[in-house]
């Protein structure tokens, strides 16, 4: 058993004149064919006596098979009145002239009444079996012609309906079948629905139960389908459902409806706003009829949640309850604030030695390095890091002339030291980096400083750019890129130019022990280039190796190791 809208796409115009009136109507039918932004575009027009302002009926077509004579029958049921706001020659933009029934689609019948000037006489033009005769304008909420309303009156309070005529041959349940069938003509699907479910309920047993309450079935259907899921008046007899229009974020949402008869289960089908694909969720039964389903904490996330909800019959084939994939009922999701853990500030500690010869292990131009330093990352933009440390440097040197052809040792010096040490980001990428230094000497309190440019985030590759001056010892130029290409082997590259550890001379000529004059001119300059390796032999402890070479000359330079050990917590 089927039912199902038709399209046709012809027009016909009936004329109505009744003999020796005054006046006389005529109605002109037409389709809607189109919707343009909002209109309804229908091809009733100026061609065919249609003006600006004019009021159309609205009539839904609904092809039926008979259920006595099994017989396709076209119906048609008003489900509301357009008014025409722009008229051409073959087609008019029209709105909708308060709430319709159900939404207009192509396809759907329009009828103008038209006052004709001078009366006629004319044939009235009956109806075939399969097109009943027009309607004349009614309110979309009263009952359609003929004596439907007592049928749909009759079949909710569940009485029978007004016996048809009997006959001497006829079937009884043919004739009241029948009967219920011609007084339907122009009612609505769901007057249809009701009126057929009645009588199964009066007739269980009847020759024809079966046939109207398959043919009820399809029209619910199709009702669910005219109306995007949502349901007209009917809907209200299928189930009790109260939408939530609020929910709260990271909070399960529990929602509930009452299926009154149909459905022997349901599903949910929901996504929020960050899923472009609705998730399917079945429902629970909590009591006979009613339906359950929660909506997990996490998949609540502002600004809103979209669902819709399927009764599933015992086939498994799906009924719309509550809205459709293409017009969900939507929640709004508030944000509710999230308790936050503490920021960690990660700290580190580190331990590094070096080692350099710049004279082929002459020992006259030697320096040996030993830091150690304690420090905290705080963020990316402002004040990225702190750090303190201590230093001890050790070195010998002197100019070239002294220590190549005057054969004079090397100059000791040294200095002792501590220091505070700042990182300021400027921007993720980009930072400075300064230390104040402060030490002893052998001629007493000395001190120093370090300004350096990085260019990259600490935690990625980057390069370090900038100098250093240590009072008593001399200068230094550094370039350093310290690659993460590896996240377990850290690997740093490292050039400088220094004229240390002899960087500043002495006025006077030292005598060492043993009568030996040392060297006291000023240290030449020299070149360094130092490569690190490390392994990360726990997520936080790292173990280092370095070498280096450095010289001052082609004559006069050295190879040089040193190590680090950095730990993380």
């Amino acid at each position: 058993m089927a039912a199902a809208l038709a399209l046709p796409v012809a027009t016909s115009a009936v004329a109505r004149a009744e003999p020796g009136t005054a006046a006389s109507s005529e109605n002109v039918e037409g389709r809607v064919v189109a919707f343009e932004l909002g209109d309804v575009v229908v091809d009733i027009a100026g061609d065919r006596g249609a003006t600006t302002g004019a009021s159309l009926e609205l009539w839904r077509p609904l092809t039926l098979k008979h259920p006595v004579t099994g017989q396709m029958v076209s119906d048609r049921f008003l489900i509301g009145h357009l008014k025409l706001t722009q008229v051409r020659g073959a087609l008019a933009l029209a709105h909708a002239e308060g709430k319709l029934v159900q939404p207009a689609q192509p396809g759907d019948i329009v009828v103008l009444h038209r006052a004709v000037a001078a009366p006629s006489k004319t044939v009235v033009s009956k109806p075939s079996a399969n097109e009943p005769e027009p309607k004349s304008a009614e309110p979309a909420s009263a009952p359609p012609a003929g004596s439907n309303g007592a049928v749909v009156a009759a079949a909710e309070s569940g009485k029978a309906p007004p016996p048809a005529a009997e006959s001497g041959t006829a079937d009884a349940d043919a004739l009241e079948v029948s009967a219920l069938f011609e007084q339907l003509r122009g009612a609505s699907v769901t007057a249809r629905v009701l009126a057929y479910e009645g009588y199964v309920k009066r007739h269980p047993r009847g020759k024809y139960a079966v046939v109207l309450y398959e043919e009820a079935a399809q029209l619910r259907r199709l009702v669910a389908f005219d109306n995007g899921g949502k349901g007209e008046p009917l809907m209200d007899e299928l189930m009790n459902f109260s939408p939530p229009r609020e929910a709260r974020s990271h909070t399960p949402l529990r929602i509930a409806l009452e299926v009154k008869r149909g459905p022997t289960g349901a599903v949910i089908h929901s996504r929020n706003a960050g899923e472009v694909a609705y998730r399917t969720t079945p429902m629970s039964r909590v009591g006979e009829g009613y339906f359950s389903a929660t909506i997990e904490a996490e998949r609540l996330n502002a600004p809103k949640l979209e669902y819709f909800i399927e009764g599933v019959d015992s086939e498994g084939k799906a009924t719309a309850l509550v809205g459709s994939a293409m017009d969900p009922q939507s929640v709004t999701v508030e944000d509710v604030p999230m308790p936050k853990p503490p920021p960690r500030y990660p700290a580190t500690v580190t331990v590094s030695t070096d080692y350099a010869d710049w004279n082929n292990f002459k020992g006259n131009d030697v320096v040996w390095q030993t830091e150690g330093s304690v420090g905290m990352r705080f963020q990316d933009v402002g004040l990225r890091a702190a750090r303190t440390g201590f230093g001890v440097y050790r070195g010998i040197g002197g100019s070239l002339s002294e220590l190549d052809e005057q054969k004079l040792s090397g100059r000791r010096v040294g200095l002792t030291y501590g220091y505070l040490e700042g990182e300021f980001g400027l921007s993720y990428f980009t930072a400075i980096i300064g230390r104040a230094v402060i030490g002893l000497e052998d001629d007493g309190v000395n001190g120093g400083a370090q300004a350096l440019l990085r260019l990259g985030n600490d935690r990625d590759t980057n390069l370090t750019i900038g100098g250093e001056v240590l009072g008593g010892i001399g200068l230094r130029g550094i370039t350093e890129l310290q690659l993460a290409t590896f996240p377990r082997v850290p690997i740093l590259f490292r050039t400088e130019v220094t004229n240390q550890p002899a960087g500043v001379g002495r006025s006077d000529a030292v005598t060492a022990l043993g009568g030996k004059t040392v060297a006291a001119n000023q240290g030449e300059v020299g070149a360094r280039a130092i490569a690190q390796v490390g392994y990360r032999f726990l997520p936080d402890l790292v173990i280092a190796v370095r070498g280096s070479y450095q010289g001052r000359t082609i004559n006069h330079a050295g190879p040089g190791f040193g190590g680090a050990v950095s730990y993380q917590w």
